[in-house]
Formats: C-alpha cells, structure tokens, sequence
C-alpha cells in the first residue's frame, strides 16, 4: 500500500448527513453535526467495516489493502485499543446496540447490516462519483455491493423526476429554497423538521436505486420522520487531494454549488448574490485508525497476521 492519505485525486461533490440525538461518543454542540460525528466516530466505524469485510485477525483489524507481499507497508489497529478509546465493548454495544438511529451499514436485514457507528454517511454525486480513493473512504464497505443497480452521477437528475411524479410537489417552494435542479435548493436546508422529512420521504422513495449510500440516506430519513429526530446535511463541493492538501473548489453559500470561481455571482442554480464560500485548502485526512503494523508489531508478527488472513480468505 503506498499511500498515506485517506484520499489522494478528485473527489467528487458529495452530500453527508447525521442523525441528531444524546450520544456518549458524540458532540453535537458544534457548527457541522455531520462532519463531527465522523471525525468522533470514525474509529468505530473502521472496526465495524473491517469486521463486516473479515479483516480481522489474532484481534487486529487489517486494512483492506493490506497484503502478504508487502508487510513493511501493511497497516492496521488492535481491535481492543479502539473499543477502550470509547471505554470498552461493553459499553460501545449498550450504546450502538438498540439505537434507533445506527442505519445499517449494508443492504438486507437490520440483523445482517446492523452494527456500530450506523448515525452518520456520505453520498458522492455528480463528476467523478467514481473515484476510487475517495469512495473507499466514504463507503460503507469495501464491496462493490449495489454499485451497478444505479450511478450516483444520475441520482440528482433521478431526484428532479422523482419530484415531479410526487402528489405534493407543490409543497416544495412552501418548505425549501428554490433552485434549479431543485437538488440544492431542497439540501440547502441543512436540518429537517418533521414536515420537510415527511415530504423529503415521500419524494426519495420514488428514486429507483439501490445503491448502499443512497439506501442508507433514505433509511436515515425513514428513521428522523418516525422518531422525530433531526437530521443535518452539508454539501461539499468539488475537490482535489494531492496527498498533504485536500483543496475544494467555490462555493454558493446558499445553495452548496460548486462554482467555477470565488467571484461567479449571481449562483447559476439558485441566482443568490451573497458572497461565495471561497475555495479552501486543507490538510488531507490521513489513514487514522490504521497504523504502520511492522512500527507496532514488528515485520515477523505482520507477516503472521498476513498470512492469517491469507488462510482464511481461502476458506471462504
């Protein structure tokens, strides 16, 4: 594994969201939910992927591209360290375990994709949804699992059908910003009441995807409309890492467009003459909670938990 970014290349504009609710790990007090409950959760979340993908060995949770022929490069993390980070697996079970808002990270039965860190997400749109880097990041497992059932650069334009087809389109202008496609507008809100999270239910239900980013938004917002919850959004425009930067492009401050430049005004999608969110550079995320294995383990012991892994894939 070369890298030592999270994310190195495009990334695409992508939305993320988080379940509002009193969380032992969590901090809500803050400006970005979203971005929040990642940087507080992300550990957990890397151990419940790993233990969905069977990355783990000897309680070590092996990084997905980590392999037998590179040890020296191999990262990972003790299992155990992670869960006494939240202080200890009894307690993050009692605390993930009958939450309402822990989506599950896969397709299928809760008792099959139902696992830890569930109350927050990601999903790509528009140009480069694909990159590789970026999506390893922000998806949910390390699968393929429902990539081909839609494209996420398509769901916006999915959305504006959807919108037309639902009874209460007219509600639309009665409840978000107008903008067109009516995709910016509506996430522009970036918290949702309990009228706006029944109408947005209502619209995404008619959006034929099933893509597990996609299904797991819809799920969140299932859940926020039935538990009276709230929901938080932010968009993130169009960017770039070049492994120490992540830099992203302009933005509407209203809207959450990319934009071509810190001057384009009026917005081209919801023609807001305020002052544009100027580009922003920086540091890119790094691989937390993966560490150097042969730093911490030695080289000997990385090649044995490799190995390890390489007798279990063949078992399955």
């Amino acid at each position: 594994m070369k890298r030592t970014a999270a994310i190195l290349g495009p990334t695409p504009p992508f939305l993320r969201w988080a379940i509002e609710l009193p969380c032992p790990f969590r901090d809500n007090e803050v400006k970005s939910v979203p971005d929040a409950a990642f940087r507080d959760l992300r550990s957990l979340r890397a151990l419940a992927v790993g233990q969905m993908d069977g990355r783990i060995v000897q309680r070590v949770c092996l990084h997905p591209d980590a392999h037998q022929q590179e040890p020296e490069l191999a990262t990972g993390f003790p299992v155990e360290e992670i869960y006494a980070a939240y202080g200890g697996r009894q307690q993050v079970e009692n605390a993930c375990g009958p939450c309402v808002a822990n989506v599950p990270l896969k397709s299928g039965s809760d008792s099959g994709g139902r696992s830890l860190a569930g109350c927050f997400g990601w999903l790509a749109f528009g140009p480069n949804a694909g990159a590789s880097d970026f999506q390893r990041l922000m998806r949910c497992n390390n699968s393929d699992e429902g990539s081909t059932s839609c494209q996420n650069h398509g769901i916006v334009e999915q959305f504006e059908q959807a919108i037309e087809l639902a009874e209460s389109r007219d509600q639309l202008k009665d409840h978000f910003a107008v903008s067109s496609p009516a995709w910016y507008g509506v996430w522009s809100r970036r918290t949702f009441g309990a009228e706006q999270l029944k109408w947005l239910e209502s619209v995404c239900r008619q959006v034929d995807c099933q893509q597990i980013d996609w299904m797991r938004l819809v799920k969140a917002i299932e859940i926020c409309a039935e538990h009276d919850l709230k929901l938080h959004v932010d968009l993130l425009p169009i960017g770039n890492s070049d492994g120490v930067f992540w830099t992203v492009q302009a933005s509407c401050s209203d809207c959450g467009v990319s934009l071509a430049s810190d001057t384009q005004v009026p917005c081209p999608v919801c023609h807001s003459k305020r002052t544009t969110n100027r580009s922003r550079k920086m540091r890119v995320l790094g691989l937390r909670p993966y560490l150097n294995l042969g730093s911490v383990i030695g080289i000997e012991a990385t090649r044995q938990l490799l190995a390890g892994r390489s007798s279990d894939d063949d078992l399955r």
